[in-house]
Order: C-alpha cells, then sequence, then structure tokens
C-alpha cells in the first residue's frame, strides 16, 4: 500500500468516502471478545477498513448470514493428500481455507532440497496463502533411509524468504534429548535466525519432555490424550488438534476447546486424501466435528483462523476487524459451518477465477527430477522370506501409534497376521526390512504403495510373498502410487508419478482413483475401521511408539533395537 492509498484507506475508515464493498447487516465472529455481533462491514483495498454503519460502490445484504474469518490449516503436508498444490488449492479454499502452513518433508525426503524448491515455485501465486515450515528431519531419525539428507546448512538457505515461517516439525526427539550434533545444529541455527520451531513427541512425558521442549519447540501436534495435552500446555507448547486421515485425536482433544485452553489450541489435518477433503471438508469438518462435540462456535471459528495466525506471527489475518486482510466466510450455518462464499482479499473466490489462478509454475529441471524417482531391483518373494520370529505391530483404528502383539514366524490369516515389508527405493541399495502385521484384516492378495511416511520408500503388506512381489513389481511399473493386487492380476491403482507421492490429475480423477483402490482393499478384507493406505503407510514411521518397520527392519521406538 503507497503512501496515497493509505491515506485514502483511513478516508474509508472514516467514512469520508465510500468504501469498495460493504457487508450490510452482517452478524460477524469478533474473536477478540469470543462473541458475534452485528453491523456494516466496510472492506477497501482488500482489507477491512471499518465495522459500523458504512456506504459502498458495492452493497451486499447480509441478513442471514454469519461473517468468519479464513480458516487457517496450522500444519499440513499437501503431498499426503495425494495431488499437486494447485489442486489441492482448487478444492480445499471452496470449503473455507483460505491460508495453510506446510511442511514439505514427504517430498524432501525423496528429493532433498529440490523438493523444497518443488513446492515453493508450485504453490507461488495460487489464490491461497501457502506458508512453509522447512523440514528439519530428512530422513525422521537414524533407523531410516531417505532418498536424501537435509543438514542445517540446507535448511538456512530457506530462511528469511517471505513465505518461510521456520523449522518444522523436529521429529528426533531422541536426537534432541542426547544433543545428536546435527540435530542441534539445526535447532539452534533455526532460534539463532528467529524462527519457530514445530514440534513431533508423541507420548514424550516428564523430565525428556521438559528437555525437548528447551531446545526451542513451540508446538505439538501429536497429542492423543487430554493429559498428553495438557503436560505439553503448561509448558508452553502450543497444541495443534489434528483431523486426518487415519488420525484423528479431536474426540479425545475436545476438552481443549474451551477456555482457558483454546487460546492456545489450533486446527489441524496433517496429512489428509484429497477425497476426504471433497467429500467431508478441510478445516470446516473439524469445526463441525467440534461444535457436534459440544465446543462454543464462536472459539471452534477462532482455534480454525485467529490463534493460528497468532502462533505464527501472520498479524495481518484471522481477524474481522480495521486493518487485517479481507480473508473471510459467508456462513449459511454456523453450527454446520456450511460455506456460502469465500472472499480472499476482498474478492469473492468462483469457479472461473479458480480456473485462471490455479495454475503452478513449475522449471522443467525439478519437474523432470520429481518423475525419476525409483531405483529398485525386480523384486522377487525369495526376497522378501523372513528366517525365524519376527515382531507382529498392532494397529489402532483412528490412531498413530501402534501395540506390541508378540512374534510370529509366519503368515497367519486366520489369526489376522499378516507380512509387512519396506523397499528401499531411492538409491537401489536393495535394503528390505521384514515384519508382521496384526489389525489390518486382508484375506489374500497384497497391497504396496510408494507413499511410506517418512522416508517414502516402497511399503507392502500381504497374505503371500508371491502377491506382494507382485504389487511391488507393478508399483515400480507405475512410477509409484497405490496398487492392489490379488488373483494374478492388479485389481486396482492409482498412479503418483511426482516423487511417488501426487497425482497431476484433476481432484475428480484423483478421488475416482481413490474411490476404487479403497473398495478394491476392502474386498480383500481389509478392516473398514481403518483407512487401508493411509494407516498402512504410516507403519514405517519410526519416531512414534511402539513399533514401526524400515527398511532396516522392525523397529522398537523406545529402546531403538532393531529386528532382522
Amino acid at each position: 500500500m503507497t503512501r496515497d492509498e493509505y491515506e485514502y484507506f483511513l478516508q474509508v475508515t472514516a467514512g469520508e468516502v465510500k468504501a469498495e464493498l460493504v457487508l450490510k447487516n452482517a452478524n460477524f465472529l469478533d474473536v477478540f471478545t469470543n462473541r458475534f455481533k452485528s453491523g456494516d462491514i466496510a472492506i477497501s483495498s482488500g482489507t477491512f477498513a471499518g465495522i459500523g454503519k458504512y456506504s459502498g460502490a458495492q452493497e451486499i445484504d447480509m441478513t442471514g448470514k454469519t461473517i468468519v474469518p479464513g480458516f487457517i490449516d496450522a500444519h499440513i503436508h499437501i503431498e499426503s493428500t495425494t495431488v499437486v498444490p494447485e489442486i489441492f488449492v482448487k478444492e480445499s479454499i471452496k470449503h473455507g481455507t483460505t491460508a495453510v502452513i506446510t511442511d514439505p518433508h514427504e517430498i524432501a525426503n525423496v528429493m532433498g532440497v529440490d523438493g523444497i524448491n518443488y513446492m515453493l515455485e508450485a504453490t507461488e501465486g495460487l489464490p491461497m496463502d501457502v506458508f512453509f515450515m522447512i523440514p528439519s528431519c530428512v530422513p525422521s531419525c537414524k533407523y531410516d533411509e531417505a532418498g536424501a539428507v537435509i543438514m542445517a546448512s540446507d535448511m538456512e538457505q530457506f530462511y528469511g524468504k517471505d513465505r518461510v515461517k521456520g523449522m518444522a516439525e523436529l521429529m528426533d526427539v531422541d536426537g534432541v534429548v542426547s544433543r545428536n550434533p546435527s540435530v542441534l545444529d539445526k535447532s539452534y541455527s533455526a532460534i539463532k535466525k528467529d524462527m519457530l520451531i514445530d514440534g513431533h513427541a508423541p507420548m514424550v512425558t516428564g523430565r525428556k519432555l521438559v528437555s525437548y521442549i528447551a531446545a526451542g519447540v513451540l508446538s505439538d501436534h501429536e497429542c492423543a490424550s487430554l493429559e498428553e495435552a495438557l503436560e505439553k500446555m503448561g509448558l508452553g507448547v502450543w497444541i495443534m488438534i489434528r483431523e486426518g486421515t487415519a488420525a484423528q485425536n479431536l474426540a479425545d482433544l475436545i476438552g481443549l476447546c474451551q477456555e482457558p485452553y483454546a487460546s492456545r489450541s489450533m486446527f489441524c489435518t496433517d496429512d489428509r486424501h484429497i477425497n476426504h477433503i471433497m467429500d467431508e471438508g478441510h478445516i470446516d469438518a473439524i469445526i463441525r466435528k467440534a461444535i457436534k462435540l459440544g465446543a462454543d462456535p464462536a472459539i471452534a471459528y477462532k482455534m480454525a483462523s485467529y490463534n493460528a495466525a497468532a502462533y505464527f506471527g501472520l498479524r495481518d489475518r484471522g481477524a474481522i476487524s480495521p486493518g487485517f486482510l479481507a480473508d473471510f466466510i459467508v456462513l449459511e450455518d454456523i453450527n454446520d459451518a456450511r460455506v456460502g462464499a469465500v472472499y480472499k482479499n476482498g474478492i469473492e473466490i468462483t469457479d472461473e477465477s479458480l480456473k485462471l489462478k490455479c495454475k503452478s509454475h513449475i522449471t522443467d529441471d525439478l519437474i523432470e527430477k520429481s518423475h525419476d524417482t525409483f531405483h529398485l531391483p525386480f523384486i522377487t518373494e525369495e526376497m522378501l522370506g523372513n528366517k525365524g520370529k519376527l515382531p507382529i505391530i498392532g494397529l489402532v483404528p483412528g490412531q498413530l501409534y501402534t501395540t506390541r502383539e508378540g512374534l510370529s514366524d509366519g503368515i497367519n490369516i486366520d489369526q489376522d497376521i499378516l507380512k509387512v515389508v519396506v523397499v528401499e527405493r531411492h538409491n537401489n541399495t536393495g535394503h528390505i526390512g521384514i515384519g508382521f502385521v496384526n489389525g489390518y484384516g486382508m484375506k489374500k492378495g497384497a497391497i504396496a504403495t510408494s507413499v511410506a511416511h517418512d522416508a517414502h520408500n516402497i511399503i507392502a503388506i500381504g497374505a503371500s510373498e508371491k502377491d506382494m512381489a507382485h504389487a511391488i513389481n507393478a508399483l515400480k511399473d507405475i512410477g509409484g502410487g497405490m496398487v492392489v493386487w490379488a488373483d494374478g492380476k492388479v485389481k486396482a491403482s492409482y498412479p503418483l508419478p511426482v516423487a511417488g507421492l501426487m497425482s497431476e490429475e484433476s481432484s475428480d480423477m484423483a478421488n475416482k482413483h481413490l474411490e476404487e483402490i479403497h473398495l478394491a482393499a476392502y474386498e480383500l478384507g481389509a478392516n473398514k475401521d481403518i483407512d487401508p493406505f493411509m494407516t498402512l503407510s504410516f507403519t514405517a514411521l519410526p519416531v512414534i511408539p511402539e513399533l514401526r518397520i524400515t527398511t532396516k527392519g522392525v523397529v522398537d521406538v523406545a529402546s531403538g533395537k532393531i529386528f532382522k
């Protein structure tokens, strides 16, 4: 805003000249007092200019409608939607999301710094504001085998960029408390650059938690119980309440949706498939569920907007107040979070504007690299065999943590014991980790996917080694994604050619693929209380208790022991 524009803006606020747009007779949320109020809302130069009685060049009667600030997803991995950013934005903005804070550590684990640059370029100029936290744990910890390694010096080149807000989730808790030099270099660098540090500390408590937070961690999105959340909040941590595709923590944390806790809490999706955004919603779905669970609507909407803006230092958004950006939503129904219209910088988002603006511009070199990420040998069933007994990883519906279910030396369909393997796919090392899973439910065939948090090697689960080998090779043939194999053929597949993580097809095609592949998995007997792909993919993340599997074998997260 120039000096002249600034003066003109103040003339609008004083009512001396007409505003560009006035929302007449609006019911709106005051996030500062947690109350809904009534009045005219004046907008000029994409900014809220005043509240009270105003006249405008354009006036819209909002009688019976409610205005709330645009929603902000406090922590998301856009890659986990399974679509490229422009497709994600086109769908999620319709649900009222006007800004997200993304951590591109999925693609960074595959492509390193090139992956971060890919996402920065892919989100530039889109109609939604996409802010970044720079991946801090690539790989997630010493037990993982990613396609790249990111050091403190790699991260520093991104600090100072306009859309970068800090260091993404510090997943290596043990590395922090043991004062691993590489880990401390990253956190110390972020602190010296005045960057925020997001946390990731599932089930961490007591002295270990204190030491971890003292390293500069300011938030956490891994709380599975109210007790865990309050311990962290009592130490100064902001809590991000997560509702993703696999991990759904809101019901257990609904107690945070009231004061005094709500002012230090916000909403995030973390990992949410695009079909769930299309069918159920994005942040609006979390608000809807929170209100149904008893949350005060004013507090729920504030947690979905202003709180995230306050935490990330986005001082110009998250409120309907003079001087704040005019990013807002017109609600048809407060309790149902039913979005009637979405405005960004005071301009309504339409299907036509999305067609014009949702276009990414990525350099050819990065596009080429993102489509060349599979480097592994042909897999045979003999390569997936095991000698002796190995741990059984127990799955828990709605949660990311797992349980210990004993040992097994082979597949037992009657006892719901399936084999699970992780095959390295970045550097052709031939490394294969082998274990067993309980709670998946599949009766025959195999499933393989290159979405395997966070290193994103290939994870496969099956009722026979032969079917698993076929599924893995079929996955390689399509350049990554998801495959369901049974009866000697591919039953369904979903190609994800961008780093083995994202599709460039339309949201409708992505939705179709996801529906088909989930149906195929459930037809093989997969447990309908879990998402067969998102849940499987998190079985490979060795920073969440109790047991995980990587290319190195089954990992006991607490002790660090690896079973091969």
